[in-house]
């Protein structure tokens, strides 16, 4: 028995020295996301990850493709910022996420370790957040090329 504790004990200090990094996972299949955010029309496909290694605060970045007619609908329906602006995006975020296909046609201005997207103008995440129990409900959404777009949201 002392030696099964002892084991679960050594286990148990093991996971906690993994890093943050370790403990974010990118899913490609809807799963939890639903109950997470709410998703409107009907993706053709789905990247998402949570990181909730800070503390207190989480953050959910879904990457989703849709058809033409839905993305023009999400972007019809969403609500624009009060100072439009180019959006931002981490540059090895960017190189490493988005695929080829969702950067056509965008200019990228690289300023330190981020990203300046010409022509992409960010909106509110008022149709990803109608969800009662979800704690990710702030953020932007980011519109790129094709039918993709990317939600990030937080919660604090």
């Amino acid at each position: 028995m002392l030696t099964l504790l002892l084991s679960l004990f050594g286990c148990d200090g093991a996971a906690e020295k993994t890093s943050s990094a370790e403990k974010i996972q990118v899913s490609y299949e809807p799963g939890l996301l639903p109950k997470l955010m709410s998703i409107p029309g009907k993706p053709i496909s789905v990247k998402w990850q949570i990181d909730e290694s800070k503390f207190n605060a989480g953050s959910l970045i879904a990457l989703l493709e849709y058809s033409a007619e839905d993305k023009l609908y999400i972007l019809k329906n969403s609500h624009a910022y009060e100072n439009i602006s180019h959006d931002r995006i981490g540059a090895g975020f960017y190189d490493s996420w988005i695929p080829a296909s969702a950067k056509k046609g965008i200019e990228v201005i690289k300023h330190d370790s981020v990203y300046e997207l010409k022509g992409v103008i960010p909106v509110l995440p008022n149709l990803f957040t109608r969800t009662e129990l979800s704690p990710y409900v702030n953020g932007r959404v980011t519109p790129l090329a094709g039918g993709y777009i990317l939600v990030s949201l937080y919660s604090m």
